[in-house]
């Protein structure tokens, strides 16, 4: 290995290790890790001590004890260590000239000024390294910022997105009440608005009209659970709605396809208009049928419960 004296940032350089690490490893094992060159500004370290950073890097991946890695480095560079140590003490001795009282004095500036120095150089690889931590954090804020951008603009397409379904939702139900919009309006094979929009109600055997207030807003409507129909079905691939005009009312009819079972449900709801003795207009359930069986009217009275539960929320 060559004579080539290397400072700590060359250290931190060559093994790939921050600069902080490499200081704490030599405060930690300085008497493991011997400087060269103690006359002058700042310390060295001969190039074998490269061997001695990159050992105790490992066995601190390895999670080594302390007195582990010190008993390691004793049997492994002890040698090598006063080797150094040794070539260090006959360069101090070739120059050594003056008397030994001046030789003490030397030698304790010279101790004072290496300490002062290592010191300085400390802190230089410090303030590299929080240098280099700034420019990264500077750098994440950046890419934070853009990415932040991106959301949302992402969101704000993507709120537009659902306002045109919405649009075109109310289009469609508008165009379904008219019988379509190749056909033009037709009273005779689709509700009217009025109609559709009237409470719902169904009539109990004392002859009481039960319906659902909603709190702080419409009734619940004809429209509404025909909608609520439509999402029962949901789960099947392909949805029917049939509207047949009969007396004073509409009878509704859903059919709705499997395409992988072919299973088929049919939904037939028949409705018509009634004046209340309040003399109010509503819609009644005259009566529900699913695959041609009734649906009992207690099981009728349960569901409104339970739609005016969550609907007056």
């Amino acid at each position: 290995m060559s004579n080539q004296s290397l400072s700590l940032r060359e250290v931190s350089r060559r093994l790939g290790i921050p600069p902080s690490t490499i200081v704490y490893y030599k405060d930690k094992y300085s008497k493991f890790i011997p400087s060269i060159g103690s006359g002058s500004r700042r310390q060295k370290y001969s190039e074998n001590v490269l061997e001695i950073f990159r050992r105790i890097r490992e066995m601190y991946g390895m999670n080594w004890s302390t007195e582990q890695i010190e008993n390691e480095l004793s049997i492994k560079f002890g040698v090598l260590i006063d080797h150094i140590k040794n070539e260090q003490q006959v360069i101090n001795d070739a120059g050594l000239d003056a008397s030994s009282d001046m030789q003490s004095v030397v030698h304790g500036l010279a101790s004072v000024i290496e300490k002062v120095s290592d010191l300085l150089s400390s802190q230089m690889l410090f303030q590299s390294e929080i240098r280099e931590l700034r420019d990264e954090v500077a750098s994440l804020r950046s890419e934070k910022h853009k990415l932040e951008a991106q959301l949302n603009e992402r969101v704000l397409d993507l709120a537009m997105e659902v306002g045109q379904l919405k649009r075109d939702r109310v289009e469609l139900f508008r165009l379904l009440r008219k019988g379509g919009a190749s056909s033009g309006p037709d009273e005779s094979s689709f509700p009217s608005t009025a109609y559709l929009e009237r409470p719902l109600v169904i009539q109990n055997s004392e002859g009481e009209y039960l319906g659902v207030a909603g709190k702080g807003r419409k009734h619940f409507s004809l429209e509404d659970f025909v909608k609520l129909l439509e999402n029962s079905v949901n789960s099947h691939r392909s949805v029917d709605l049939k509207w047949e005009k009969k007396d004073l009312g509409w009878v509704l009819v859903i059919t709705a396809n499997e395409d992988v079972s072919d299973d088929e449900k049919a939904i037939v709801l028949v409705t018509e208009e009634n004046i209340t003795p309040n003399n109010n207009t509503v819609v009644r359930i005259v009566t529900m049928s699913i695959n041609d069986k009734n649906v009992p009217d207690a099981l009728l009275f349960s569901l409104f419960k339970q739609i005016r539960d969550s609907f007056v929320r």
